[in-house]
């Protein structure tokens, strides 16, 4: 018995002293990593920091990035209603070209908006643009839901009548034959 408890405390002492030494082993490689790391992004000469700095707490590149956020939401979301009626079946005429043309347009204008988010001002004309994507979008959204409304009512109309018809035919079968 007493073999066995030295056994065990050698045993635990190498199990403590090769664990330590792995985890000597793994700081150092580690460390070294993250110096060799450090001294190539040193030497990349990138642009001092607070140009960057300057970029995003200027209002009107937030102004811009917002800009840029509503544009993809309206051009996303009529580019998934149009699939969305495509896929039901209603008719969709020539709205998904449109979307195609749509989503060409919204990238010259985020293209423009990019382009003078840092230190420019958007012209009017610029302004416009975005407006006018942005309001196609709207109108393009609108149509294939107003399509889908459409399509949805004529499927559910003729459903909803033979509901009644079949639930009015079960109460009656089951006042008849609780009599």
């Amino acid at each position: 018995m007493h073999d066995l408890l030295i056994t065990i405390a050698v045993m635990g002492a190498l199990a403590v002293a090769t664990t330590g030494a792995l985890a000597f082993v793994a700081v150092r490689s580690v460390r070294r990593r993250y110096r060799a790391a450090r001294a190539r992004v040193r030497s990349l000469r990138l642009p001092p920091a607070p140009v960057t700095v300057a970029t995003m707490t200027s209002p009107g590149w937030w102004t811009a990035q917002n800009r840029r956020h509503r544009l993809w939401r309206a051009v996303s979301s009529a580019e998934h209603a149009v699939t969305l009626a495509r896929r039901s079946d209603a008719p969709v005429g020539d709205l998904p070209s449109l979307t195609t043309q749509l989503r060409s347009a919204a990238v010259g204008v985020d293209a423009v908006l990019r382009a003078t988010a840092v230190g420019g001002s958007l012209l009017p004309d610029d302004r416009a643009a975005y407006d006018q994507v942005v309001a196609a979008a709207s109108d393009i959204h609108q149509a294939a839901l107003s399509s889908l409304r459409t399509t949805s009512r004529a499927d559910t109309e003729p459903l909803l009548s033979a509901v009644q018809i079949e639930v009015a035919a079960l109460a009656a079968g089951v006042r008849a034959a609780s009599r």
